[in-house]
């Protein structure tokens, strides 16, 4: 592997699925801080898909199947480090011409969401301009991602992702946020918002993956991240709360937790009340849910699944190969404190 691959963190072998529960790469297992690092994720990870409203039109599962077609067009392009630094800035993105199509049965292959699902949802965003549909499949054309609204939200995503390796830092001080990735050698590249995107996709997608296996589908995966993230809210206001319950064998109790309406949920997620509604009951049913007095919990019940844990390390994994991505780049985001580069 060259210098400039190694500076990328582009391998020569083959990458894992994204679903795979891999181990963290610091050789860690994660126990003491797994919750509490989900629950700076949540966020980032709820709010990333708001800023995706310009393109999916408000609806989260839309803006998951958005950023997976924008994964899948220019995948080549994040694994070429030449292509990568060449199409790093906001007013540099790769031409049509590069762009590879991808089907939608992949697209729902990948997402673990019914064939039909994805099928409507690519054939509103075809209707809205924001995709084009080719005999290989579909694909999201420049002058979509060169709009003022698209600047604000790779810039957003950036600002982002420097929110939350900060809070991560400040809430686990003693995880490895970059997993050892070395730094860069030399400078970061200017303005690199589309490479910092393209690493924040990935995460992201990764992420609706670990929700499709918990709930078995990816938009009641959605339901029970928002879910979670109301039940999160008095740990986030405490913070000697969220470290007694950060990790794996410390779960809150069910009283601690602050239940959300149906009716709240479906406003958060843009979706039809009737649809929350019916996906909140096939979580209750699933046991990955309950209801309460004030609305629905994630109880412990529920965490204490082989899955769930499963998952929660899993995650770690994912943010360790996010910031050790970003840090390969010179990119250290705030908290983000790569190891030394080894001198020649």
């Amino acid at each position: 592997m060259d210098e400039t691959k190694a500076r990328m963190g582009v391998s020569d072998g083959p990458r894992p699925r994204r679903g795979a529960l891999e181990p963290l790469s610091d050789g860690s297992n994660g126990d003491e801080v797994s919750r509490l690092v989900l629950q700076c994720a949540v966020p980032y990870f709820l709010d990333g898909l708001q800023r995706m409203a310009h393109l999916s039109g408000g609806d989260p599962l839309s803006a998951i199947l958005t950023l997976a077609i924008l994964e899948a067009n220019v995948r080549h392009v994040a694994r070429d480090p030449v292509l990568a630094l060449r199409h790093a800035q906001f007013d540099a993105p790769p031409p049509d011409s590069t762009r590879r199509p991808v089907s939608v049965s992949a697209l729902a292959e990948s997402l673990r969401i019914p064939y039909e699902a994805a099928r409507r949802r690519v054939a509103t965003l075809e209707a809205a301009g924001v995709c084009v549909r080719t005999g290989k499949g579909v694909y999201i054309p420049t002058a979509v991602l060169i709009t003022e609204e698209n600047r604000l939200a790779l810039a957003g995503t950036f600002r982002a992702l420097e929110s939350l390796a900060t809070e991560i830092q400040a809430a686990a001080p003693s995880f490895d946020l970059t997993g050892g990735a070395p730094g860069a050698p030399g400078p970061p590249p200017p303005a690199p918002d589309r490479l910092a995107a393209r690493v924040s996709a990935e995460y992201v997608l990764r992420f609706a993956e670990r929700l499709g296996v918990v709930a078995g589908d990816v938009g009641r995966g959605l339901i029970l991240l928002a879910i979670l993230r109301h039940n999160f809210e008095p740990l986030h206001r405490d913070p000697a709360l969220a470290r007694k319950y950060g990790g794996l064998a410390h779960l809150p109790p069910d009283d601690l937790l602050a239940p959300v309406s149906v009716l709240a949920l479906a406003g958060e997620l843009g979706q039809p009340f009737e649809t929350t509604r019916r996906n909140v009951n096939r979580l209750i049913r699933g046991h990955r849910c309950a209801r309460t007095r004030g609305g629905v919990i994630v109880p412990a019940r529920a965490l204490k699944t082989a899955v769930a844990r499963g998952v929660l390390l899993a995650h770690l994994g994912d943010i360790q190969r996010t910031f050790g991505a970003l840090a390969r780049l010179g990119l250290t985001f705030g908290g983000n404190q790569p190891a030394p580069t080894p001198a020649d």
